[in-house]
């Protein structure tokens, strides 16, 4: 069974989890590997999203987000 991408700790990985966060919720975002897998917080507000895999109806791989918690309304 291959690993899942959000389970690979590796520099590469980190870095496309920031472009794909940055490009979903804008620069100011920091991603840590946790627990074996990748979170990521919205350092403006403090909402957390576990990173995901995620796949089109058409077999492509892709990172998708969860919210985990909101943070400050702000």
């Amino acid at each position: 069974m291959a690993k899942l991408m959000t389970e690979t700790n590796t520099p590469a990985m980190h870095n496309r989890v920031l472009r794909v966060a940055r490009r979903r919720f804008g620069a100011n975002v920091q991603a840590d590997f946790e627990h074996g897998q990748w979170w990521v917080m919205v350092l403006g507000t403090g909402a957390q999203y576990s990173v995901v895999d995620a796949q089109t109806q058409d077999g492509v791989d892709y990172l998708d987000f969860e919210q985990v918690s909101e943070g400050d309304d702000e």
